[in-house]
């Protein structure tokens, strides 16, 4: 071969082999918020050349290095936070100094809690708190913040299990329910809490010292502790199963209705503020009421008293003693009476003479009662809410 030929061919090989080996070529990023939303998988496309050799990549999230000098084309961060717009870049490097970025974003997903029970669900659908509106078992975390009331009365509720995520609501209402067991140790904020017509047994509100109004009659308590509401100014616990409650530290309550339950004695003297008293259908043989200057209703139907001292009671308008065993009751201090009932006990004398704003009056059942003392025999006689029995009389020419 001629030897300049051979020259042409030698350097013409040399030549190509020195060429540099080609750039890192550009490469996709695919992002997979994982099913924990606070976990992200980055994927990217890997190089086959191995012309460029191997390739190391840095991850940056939000201008902050993570990892560096990665080896293979995915990697997965975890702990991030919900519901949170995220930037960053991914830089592949080679040996030789080359290198190619891609930028990336994503969303994390967003923080659900558990609603197991559906009734309970439907009505925070309904309510237009659970924002999703459908019916799945769970709801954005985030739609608990700054709900201030929930009403969730007759939904067939049995299991309140979501409830302690509502850490600012003030106002509950999951009456005429199913529930047996509610956890309200996160609702410090509670003000009004209406439980009434479930099948509560036990009921912890030691952390709910803010509570104005409780409600929860027709239950199964056999023992409520509310010596932390020191700001409870209504509490209506009927239908219970009740013998003993502490209210020493009620001092503002204002209502208190414990009707229907296993109480022989109470002790009221604290509560001074009450102007309604419901204890019907206990078995009290006494109680004191002296205290309670303000009191508007007091209903002690269907007890065991025979004696009553109500001449403190000067503002009563309502008053039920029916199925006692009263002989007397001196009502010569309440004179603001609009509704007496005193059937079914042992009176053998009662005047209402001086009572002008009297409009009802039941005396039934009492045949030791022979007369009854009015101002007006005719007026009496005519009103279809005066009840007596037969051969009790009404009589004006009294002391």
């Amino acid at each position: 071969m001629n030897p300049k030929i051979r020259a042409f061919i030698i350097l013409l090989f040399i030549g190509f082999g020195c060429q540099p080996p080609p750039d890192l070529p550009p490469f996709e990023i695919t992002v997979t918020v994982l099913p924990n939303s606070t976990s992200v998988q980055l994927d990217w496309t890997i190089v086959n050349d191995p012309r460029i050799g191997d390739v190391r990549y840095d991850l940056y999230l939000s201008n902050t290095l993570i990892n560096g000098n990665i080896n293979g084309n995915t990697y997965t961060i975890n702990n991030l936070q919900y519901n949170t717009l995220y930037t960053g870049q991914l830089v592949g490097k080679t040996l030789r100094g080359d290198t190619e970025s891609r930028d990336f974003s994503f969303t994390t997903g967003k923080e659900y809690i558990s609603i197991p029970d559906a009734g309970f669900e439907t009505a925070l659908i309904d309510a237009g708190i659970d924002t999703e509106l459908i019916q799945d078992g769970r709801m954005i975390k985030e739609d608990t913040k700054g709900v201030k009331s929930i009403s969730a009365n007759s939904y067939s509720i049995a299991n309140l299990e979501g409830i302690q995520y509502f850490t600012d609501l003030e106002v509950l209402n999951a009456s005429q329910n199913s529930i047996s067991l509610v956890n309200l140790g996160s609702n410090v904020n509670l003000i009004k809490l209406d439980l009434s017509k479930n099948n509560i047994t036990n009921l912890n509100l030691s952390s709910n010292t803010k509570i104005n109004q409780l409600t929860v009659f027709s239950n199964q308590l056999n023992q409520l502790n509310i010596t932390q509401c020191v700001d409870l100014e209504v509490l209506v616990a009927d239908h219970n199963r009740l013998s003993a409650l502490d209210l020493t530290r009620c001092t503002l309550l204002k209502t208190l209705g414990l009707g229907f339950n296993l109480f022989t004695q109470i002790n009221l003297s604290a509560n001074t503020k009450l102007t309604d008293l419901d204890m019907e259908a206990n078995s009290l043989n006494s109680i004191t009421l002296t205290p309670f200057v303000n009191m508007f209703n007091l209903n002690l139907k269907a007890n065991n008293l025979s004696s009553l001292n109500i001449s403190t009671n000067t503002n009563i308008n309502f008053l039920n003693l029916q199925n006692n065993r009263l002989s007397s009751v001196n009502l010569a201090s309440n004179l603001l009476l609009k509704a007496l009932d005193v059937s079914n006990n042992r009176l053998t004398s009662l005047s209402v003479k001086p009572h002008s704003q009297l409009i009802s009056l039941n005396t039934v059942n009492n045949p030791n009662l022979g007369q009854i003392c009015v101002a007006d025999v005719p007026a009496a006689l005519d009103n279809f809410d005066f009840e007596k029995d037969v051969f009790t009389q009404y009589v004006s020419n009294c002391n």
